[in-house]
């Protein structure tokens, strides 16, 4: 049996935070597929891999070499690298 995941369980998961989650939802903005019971929403967890996995893309060698620039990182460099 697949375990449910919560909001805040798939926050944790996706390193986001449970607000953007709902934020999310409530914009119809790209989230895995997601069940309610009741009124809570669940989010399966072979789903949740299965859609992080169709997120991945598969750089070519030569890119994966990562080049630093010049001052302070971006936002977006400042999330990934909290996230890891």
């Amino acid at each position: 049996m697949t375990a449910l995941l919560s909001p805040e369980t798939l926050a944790q998961k996706l390193c986001l935070s449970t607000q953007t989650i709902y934020n999310r939802m409530a914009t119809g903005a790209d989230l895995p597929i997601y069940l309610k019971l009741g009124r809570l929403p669940r989010w399966r967890e072979a789903d949740v891999d299965h859609w992080i996995a169709a997120k991945v893309q598969v750089l070519p060698a030569q890119a994966s070499v990562l080049v630093r620039r010049r001052g302070r990182p971006t936002k977006s460099e400042q999330i990934a690298a909290r996230c890891h």
